[in-house]
């Protein structure tokens, strides 16, 4: 009995020693064939795990004012994922949303400084600082989408761009449309331009919408975005102006109850950098933001599109609509009474955005 047991113990050495060898030096045998004539042995395909770059990541911040469900959100994410992508993960893009870096005005001031990387910035708050880029927010200067992407994207977008980095020391990347805005009323409608006059409404902290709603005569009181829905609550003022997707994703549809079709501005956003910060990179990486922010401003404007006329109808279903007499508020409107429009600067871009039409 000892003897069959030591047998059997050599047996599975050997056997175990066969299995170690072949599973070093690999299977060389020829392959079984089935039934079939098909092979019993399928090779297993070869799949290459997804690495992550394992070089020194540059990491950008990007501000913006919007809530994480804007449209305006969604455009910085797919801007983040194309830099990601195009960079091969050598760089990123840090999103804050909803104006937790601070105001509009402040991240332009903090790109201006170098202490903040980059930031949404609508071109109503360059006037501030470059008194030309008045011109691209005027009252009723842009017919359509594709008329106002057309004079951003040419000669007069450029002029612009060099105005605002020799004037901030602030970058543009690239320009991209947001909807038409609209006067929302707490008290009472808006038919046409005299029943807006002495009207307390928010605006922007800009001096193209402060011109503007004077010339309406209305009463324009500047206050901070995250400001505005106590403002409105607590009587402080009688409307505001915006799109309606900021509107709702705000939820200012709640403290007013008219919805005014004034389609008064389109106001073009940016995708802002400073300088300073993008002279530190390699123009490779620089060429990869430029890219990325055109391909994402693309995006942003189908989302502009079909965000507005979404929330133009779930609006609707909140709020009494008006359909303003648009003519009387562009006859209230004087170019010249704006003083971006006295400046021979200014008027070379008008110039080029009426050649546009």
């Amino acid at each position: 009995m000892k003897k069959h047991s030591n047998m059997r113990l050599l047996l599975v050495l050997l056997l175990t020693v066969s299995v170690i060898f072949t599973g070093c030096l690999g299977n060389t045998s020829t392959p079984e064939v089935a039934e079939n004539g098909g092979n019993l042995q399928t090779e297993t395909p070869v799949v290459e795990p997804e690495t992550e770059f394992e070089g020194e990541v540059t990491t950008l911040q990007l501000s913006h004012q919007m809530a994480a469900t804007h449209s305006i959100h969604q455009t910085t994410e797919k801007f983040a994922e194309l830099v990601k992508e195009k960079s091969g993960g050598s760089m990123e893009i840090e999103i804050f949303p909803s104006a937790s870096l601070g105001t509009e005005r402040e991240n332009l001031e903090a790109l201006q400084t170098g202490t903040l990387d980059m930031a949404i910035i609508a071109v109503e708050f360059y006037p501030s600082f470059i008194e030309e880029a008045g011109v691209f927010v005027l009252p009723y200067i842009y017919d359509s989408y594709e008329h106002q992407t057309a004079a951003l994207q040419g000669e007069a977008g450029k002029m612009l761009s060099d105005l605002i980095l020799e004037g901030t020391g602030v970058k543009v990347l690239s320009y991209y449309s947001l909807a038409f805005r609209q006067v929302f009323t707490t008290q009472k409608p808006v038919n046409v331009v005299d029943d807006i006059k002495g009207l307390k409404i928010r605006v922007p902290e800009s001096p193209t919408y402060v011109n503007t709603f004077t010339l309406l005569g209305a009463a324009p009181t500047p206050v901070a975005w995250g400001e505005t829905y106590t403002a409105l609550e607590t009587n402080v003022v009688a409307g505001l102006e915006n799109t309606p997707e900021s509107i709702f994703s705000a939820s200012m549809h709640e403290v007013v109850n008219y919805m005014n079709i004034t389609d008064h501005i389109s106001a073009p956003t940016t995708f802002s950098i400073s300088n300073d910060v993008l002279e530190n990179l390699t123009k490779e990486q620089q060429d990869i933001l430029f890219e990325a922010s055109k391909e994402a401003s693309e995006f942003g404007l189908e989302l502009t599109i079909a965000n507005d006329t979404e929330f133009r109808e779930v609006l609707a279903d909140e709020l009494e609509v008006v359909e303003t007499d648009k003519a009387t508020m562009r006859a209230a409107i004087d170019y010249d009474t704006f003083n971006v429009m006295k400046l021979e600067k200014a008027k070379e871009l008008k110039s080029l955005i009426d050649s546009v039409r």
